[in-house]
């Protein structure tokens, strides 16, 4: 494995059962996640994006190790962590949820709850709070927030200090979870131009899942577009957004309007949008697909680099 890879899956997959109304025998699965092959480099950013269900989250959790997946591979530092984090490593991934209030004891003080992790690892309280003061610091805040509860404080400020939990146990990579999608314009800038500055700072990588492609395109080095489970294309966010190949990522780019006047914004997306279907077989974007051939409804296209660094899944580039 590449030294400067951080975080590597391999055919990584998380199904849920689905249980049939009366008798509760398993009918089906849920493919959350099926078979994502990623490699995250250190110091990059890669942002995950894709319209809801489509498994941004459910992948950020696996990566988090907050969800066991089903089957695959994920290693980090070289290290296979698919089962079970070493002790070494735990502290070394970290998560920023969406929600910065639920991800908070609305019942401790910010102070406890920035503290908990560094007590857990054996620090004692005069440490932990000299410690988390520096973080406070680092995210935009002070001191004097350690003894505020959450509902004192602004979105904002609630979400500077989720970071500052996530950063206080010195990680290496960090999931984050739309962190800007519950903030209004002026502050999901200052929270991003944070994170960009923190990053370099902190020699950090992060995964940053979100659905709003401007966001995507400001923090992200690489993006990775998922559908149904699948990464159906990857690559440099120049190469996504000048030469979208995937037809589904094309229409996620034209449905973003343009901030110029002067272009005229038409989206490629079809009059009539079928439900997203999980298929035994065939592309799972061919419902919805105007450039859908018959290959489409049988086989499922594979992932295939078609310039370096640029990777897609969809029969216009196979040899099917």
């Amino acid at each position: 494995m590449d030294s400067d890879v951080l975080v590597r899956t391999v055919s990584l997959k998380k199904y849920y059962e689905v249980r049939s109304r009366f008798l509760k025998r398993v009918v089906g699965y849920v493919r959350a996640v099926d078979g994502v092959d990623l490699e995250v480099r250190r110091g990059e950013t890669i942002g995950i994006v894709g319209e809801s269900g489509s498994g941004k989250t459910t992948l950020g959790l696996v990566l988090a190790k907050l969800l066991q997946p089903t089957d695959g591979s994920y290693l980090f530092k070289g290290i296979e962590i698919t089962r079970e984090l070493p002790r070494n490593l735990r502290g070394k991934i970290r998560i920023v949820f969406q929600d910065p209030y639920s991800a908070l004891n609305p019942r401790l003080r910010i102070e406890d709850s920035i503290i908990e992790p560094l007590v857990a690892q054996g620090y004692t309280k005069k440490e932990a709070v000299e410690k988390s003061i520096e973080y406070l610091k680092l995210v935009g805040l002070n001191e004097q927030h350690l003894k505020n509860y959450p509902h004192m404080l602004s979105g904002g400020q609630r979400q500077r200090v989720v970071i500052a939990r996530a950063l206080i146990s010195e990680p290496e990579f960090i999931i984050l979870d739309e962190p800007t999608s519950m903030l209004d314009v002026s502050t999901q800038a200052q929270i991003l131009q944070l994170l960009k500055d923190i990053k370099i700072r902190k020699k950090l990588t992060y995964l940053f899942i979100t659905h709003n492609l401007a966001v995507a395109r400001y923090i992200s080095d690489t993006i990775a577009v998922m559908f149904a489970g699948h990464i159906v294309e990857i690559g440099s966010k120049e190469s996504i957004f000048s030469e979208p190949l995937n037809p589904y990522t094309r229409s996620l780019i034209s449905a973003y309007p343009s901030p110029d006047p002067t272009k005229d914004w038409r989206p490629e997306i079809p009059d009539e949008i079928a439900d997203a279907k999980i298929y035994e077989s065939g592309c799972r974007y061919a419902d919805r697909c105007p450039l859908k051939r018959d290959v489409c409804m049988k086989y499922s296209p594979e992932l295939l680099e078609v310039e370096k660094g640029h990777k897609v899944r969809c029969h216009l580039y196979s040899t099917l």
